[in-house]
């Protein structure tokens, strides 16, 4: 009986440590979270006027931005909230480091889709150049053929 009301005061004692350290991490995290959204802001609306001009995305592209657009809005009220947030609202400084967690999460998982989109794009543009240049070495090569010919032509 000993050992297991040891092993609860364990388990609370290490929650305690944990929530302890989250509001002692808030303000931080509210800063971290707070740069990331300000950082990635002016890229995404880049990659928007981008889409924009291309017209032709896949629609997978097109709903993760725009998830991710979402997610930016909803990290940035939540940053406006946590800013008002007092020095001994300890409720409010662990609910809202939870909350900091899951956008932080939530917004590694959509960059990641973003990139694992930015790589497919990135080998398309790369086949696309591969066949230009080929076509361009068509031509150089039938110029080269005409000139040879016009030449011996005369």
């Amino acid at each position: 009986m000993t050992f297991s009301f040891y092993w609860v005061c364990v388990q609370e004692d290490s929650k305690e440590k944990r929530k302890k350290k989250k509001m002692i991490m808030f303000k931080v995290h509210v800063r971290d979270v707070k740069l990331t959204l300000e950082c990635l802001k002016p890229v995404i609306q880049e990659i928007s006027e981008y889409n924009k001009l291309l017209n032709n995305l896949p629609m997978e592209e097109e709903l993760a931005l725009q998830d991710l657009k979402l997610q930016m809005e909803a990290g940035a009220n939540l940053v406006r909230k946590c800013s008002k947030v007092g020095a001994w609202s300890f409720c409010k400084k662990y609910k809202y480091s939870n909350q900091l967690f899951q956008l932080d999460q939530s917004l590694q998982t959509l960059l990641h889709l973003l990139e694992v989109q930015k790589t497919r794009d990135v080998q398309e543009t790369l086949v696309s150049v591969k066949n230009i240049e080929t076509v361009v070495q068509r031509i150089e090569a039938n110029i080269s053929a005409m000139q040879i010919n016009q030449s011996a032509a005369y």
